[in-house]
C-alpha cells in the first residue's frame, strides 16, 4: 500500500530539516551541502525562508 499524503510530506519535511542541519552543522557551507544533496542554493535559501518563517510564527 503507498504510503499517505501526510506521510510523504513529513518525509519531505524531515529531508528538507537534514539539509539545513547539514548546512549548520556539518559542513558550515551552503554551497558544499548543496552540492552533497544534489539541489540548488536557490532551493536550499526558500526552504530555509520557509524555515525561518514556521518558526517565527510559533
Amino acid at each position: 500500500m503507498p504510503p499517505s499524503l501526510q506521510q510523504q510530506q513529513d518525509r519531505q519535511a524531515q529531508h528538507r530539516l537534514a539539509v539545513l542541519r547539514h548546512a549548520e552543522e556539518v559542513a558550515g557551507n551552503v554551497a558544499l551541502t548543496c552540492r552533497y544533496y544534489g539541489i540548488s542554493r536557490t532551493c536550499f535559501y526558500k526552504w530555509l525562508r520557509r524555515y525561518q518563517d514556521e518558526a517565527l510564527r510559533a
